[in-house]
């Protein structure tokens, strides 16, 4: 870790709201720019899955806040310094408003109304393009089509893609296995062009081999890297550490390039590679709850939740995003398939889950959908294309 890098982000963990008076004005000058933009890309980031149950990365609950506490007080002697950090780590954890009742593993998260309404803009044509640092696979939950009208930069967990043809496929059950070395993404045989992994692949480091971004690849270390061509399938997770797919990459700087506005919702922007793209476009909102590090390059800054700023947009748009109809992944594996591949029993149960009681809920909930669309005033229905 860079010296005082985790300072920096203590710092920034802290969660502020605009004022009531502020934020109305800021939502009006941001539906201004939604209506005048000819072509707006969403870049949504760990804040927008957090209403899903999905933890985020460096909020006061997030995956790095956690980790760091838990350093700080495995240390035998702390520093001035480091008891104020964990102090106020700790204090920022304990005020922190709720976001979500629950805390889900990805596999069981539903999209919020942050991922149906983005979902209903882009069905709508109001918005363009989305790009994700999320794999929680929700946007495609919500109805997204992957390349098409999604780019999910870090992967997605539900994506087992071919690094022969390319061929991506769409899964019901979490592609990426626990058992894994943290930089191998092996999962198997391509059945469109039969690309597989060499005879000699054990998913075991060569000894002193370097892994990762610098690590060169199956026929320098062994592993099934996130570059790694013609080794057959692998999961599509970009780890810390680990070089963006080639294919993603090239959707973000597009899009982005071409965009009057990006929205950014919900993103710490503490990693370069991510920050640079919404810079691409001509203008630049970012909404998240704490400091990032390229507040004062964006122009216009909101300070508030992302299903808040959802809602407040939509309402300003005079949108009402329909449910989406359950998900139904293009190539899922059966129980049996999965098992056969050594599936964790709780990815299994999610997938079965998935197929028979989505589409049980969805049902009831489009009902409750219907009898709200029904008492809403004629000019706020909206059906998606």
């Amino acid at each position: 870790m860079p010296p005082n890098m985790s300072l920096i982000d203590t710092k920034r963990v802290g969660e502020r709201f605009d004022s009531d008076a502020v934020f109305a004005q800021k939502m009006d000058h941001l539906a201004a720019l939604v209506k005048d933009s000819k072509y707006t890309v969403f870049f949504a980031g760990a804040g927008v899955s957090t209403s899903a149950g999905v933890p985020d990365w460096r909020g006061p609950s997030g995956w790095w806040t956690g980790r760091r506490v838990r350093e700080l007080q495995e240390l035998p002697h702390r520093t001035c310094e480091e008891e104020d950090e964990l102090r106020g780590l700790i204090e920022e954890s304990r005020r922190e408003r709720k976001k979500s009742d629950r805390r889900l593993l990805s596999v069981d998260a539903a999209p919020s109304y942050c991922h149906r309404a983005i979902s209903a803009l882009v069905k709508g044509y109001v918005v363009d393009y989305v790009i994700t640092t999320n794999v929680d696979g929700l946007f495609r939950k919500a109805g997204l089509k992957a390349h098409a009208e999604l780019c999910c930069l870090h992967g997605d967990i539900y994506v087992e893609r071919c690094t022969g043809c390319g061929r991506d496929f769409e899964r019901n059950y979490h592609v990426r296995q626990a058992n894994r070395h943290v930089h191998d993404h092996h999962v198997g045989t391509c059945k469109v062009c039969g690309s597989a992994p060499p005879k000699g692949y054990t998913g075991r480091p060569k000894s002193g081999a370097l892994t990762g971004a610098h690590g060169g690849g199956y026929k320098k270390n062994g592993l099934v890297g996130t570059k790694c061509v013609n080794v057959g399938t692998k999961d599509t997770h970009v780890n810390s550490g680990e070089r963006i797919d080639a294919i993603e990459y090239k959707e973000a700087e597009e899009h982005c390039k071409r965009a009057e506005l990006c929205i950014v919702l919900g993103s710490s922007m503490a990693l370069p590679h991510v920050a640079q793209f919404p810079f691409l476009a001509k203008e630049v909102v970012i909404v998240n709850l704490q400091e990032t590090p390229v507040d004062d390059r964006c122009d216009l800054r909101i300070w508030n939740l992302c299903d808040t700023v959802m809602t407040g947009l939509m309402e300003r748009l005079s949108i009402v995003p329909d449910l989406n109809e359950p998900w139904n992944p293009t190539d899922p594996l059966t129980e049996d398939e999965m098992r056969a591949r050594g599936i964790a029993s709780a990815y299994i149960d999610a997938a079965i889950q998935l197929s028979v009681e989505s589409r049980m809920n969805w049902w009831l909930e489009l009902e409750q959908e219907r009898e709200q669309q029904r008492a809403a005033p004629a000019f706020m229905r909206f059906s998606p294309r």
